[in-house]
């Protein structure tokens, strides 16, 4: 059978298929249709497709399922996500996806609409790089849909990929600034500890919100990341990822700096008594509870008028504390193992450019080995 234009509709103009499958179901002759397609070429192409899969016996009845009713279903399911990947996603399934997606059925969602929905991502004035992630959320949840056979096709894969703008600098400060910052910072607010602990460790803010003193062996100098502290506040087991839950290393300055901290906390402890909330936090408000992100956020740009330095965000000093490593001269493998990073591939797409000079210098390495090994001859 042919496809057909539907013309019945004032405005639509959209094309459609429909074919016999050669069963006889009820004592009529079963066909299957598909509609919304914007060209009679496109819609060709896909009975085309169909028609070969239910040849093969590969052919999938249509989900009579809305797409938002799937997606709450799909994000459900994403429990390997770390927690504020997954708000992340809620957030743009909430505000964006299905807003706009969300009342067209699994089976009948075209790469057309898709096409479309980005073009009003586009319009609302977000970012490209925003537009590549919420992208990249539609693209995972028709990927599921596909691999467990509720739909034949991811048809996001018909559509051409956002690109996000090109990846913003990593401002990083030299060892002489970072040094002077910290001195002239020191006892401008009791979460100068929070900064303190983010250059010299490279931990995420919510790794470092999280720190108990427990978790800290001040005898072998070393602390272990076991969980974080999230923007409601709230205390929560785990790290971001598996290989985020980690152990690292501490100087004798920072375990010096530790204990002095620790007398503060001590000292509140004991003024306020039963009143006291011992969370048994690092960082904490006087009152011992979980410091916000937000409070961190307020007192930032305090440091940075106050010592005139350049605008970095307070995660930058994670950036930091890798390119002070890397000036160590630090295996990257250590570095990424530091920061938590899944894969040293992480590590190196985002630090490689603060190592220009390593193939020089590994270069002239090899005329300094094979000079030596020619005078032991």
């Amino acid at each position: 059978m042919p496809v057909y234009k539907n013309e019945k509709a004032k405005g639509d103009n959209k094309w459609w298929y429909q074919f016999y499958t050669g069963e006889i179901k009820n004592g009529s002759r079963e066909r299957i249709t598909k509609r919304g397609f914007r060209t009679k070429k496109e819609a060709e192409k896909a009975m085309v497709e169909a028609q070969a899969a239910l040849q093969k016996g590969e052919y999938i009845e249509p989900s009579k399922k809305m797409f938002q009713d799937y997606l709450n279903e799909w994000i459900k399911s994403k429990r390997n996500l770390g927690e504020q990947t997954l708000e992340l996603y809620e957030s743009y399934l909430r505000t964006h996806i299905i807003p706009s997606l969300g009342q067209i059925p699994l089976a009948k969602l075209t790469a057309h609409d898709v096409e479309m929905f980005l073009d009003s991502l586009h319009d609302k004035g977000l970012s490209p790089s925003t537009v590549k992630r919420i992208f990249s959320v539609v693209n995972a949840s028709l990927n599921s849909a596909e691999i467990k056979g509720i739909v034949s096709k991811n048809v996001a894969n018909r559509v051409e990929k956002p690109q996000a703008s090109s990846r913003r600098q990593l401002v990083v400060w030299e060892p002489e600034f970072v040094s002077d910052f910290l001195e002239k910072t020191k006892y401008a607010s009791r979460y100068w500890i929070a900064v303190y602990l983010a250059v010299m460790t490279g931990m995420r803010q919510g790794e470092i919100l999280g720190l108990r003193w427990s978790d800290i062996d001040f005898d072998n100098r070393n602390l272990t990341i076991q969980q974080t502290v999230n923007r409601h506040r709230e205390i929560k087991d785990g790290a971001k990822t598996k290989k985020s839950v980690r152990s690292v290393a501490l100087s004798p300055e920072t375990i010096e700096v530790l204990k002095e901290h620790r007398k503060l906390i001590l000292q509140e402890r004991v003024e306020l008594g039963p009143d006291y909330q011992n969370n048994d936090l690092v960082v904490c408000t006087q009152f011992g509870g979980p410091t916000t992100q937000r409070a961190i956020q307020k007192v930032w740009p305090n440091f940075l008028k106050k010592t005139g330095a350049p605008k970095i965000t307070f995660h930058d000093l994670r950036h930091t504390h890798a390119s002070l490593l890397i000036k160590q001269g630090v295996h990257i493998k250590v570095i990424s193992e530091r920061l938590g990073h899944s894969s040293i591939t992480i590590t190196m797409d985002k630090y490689g450019h603060l190592m220009p000079n390593m193939q020089a210098e590994a270069a002239e390495g090899l005329d300094s080995l094979l000079k030596t090994k020619a005078g032991q001859k």
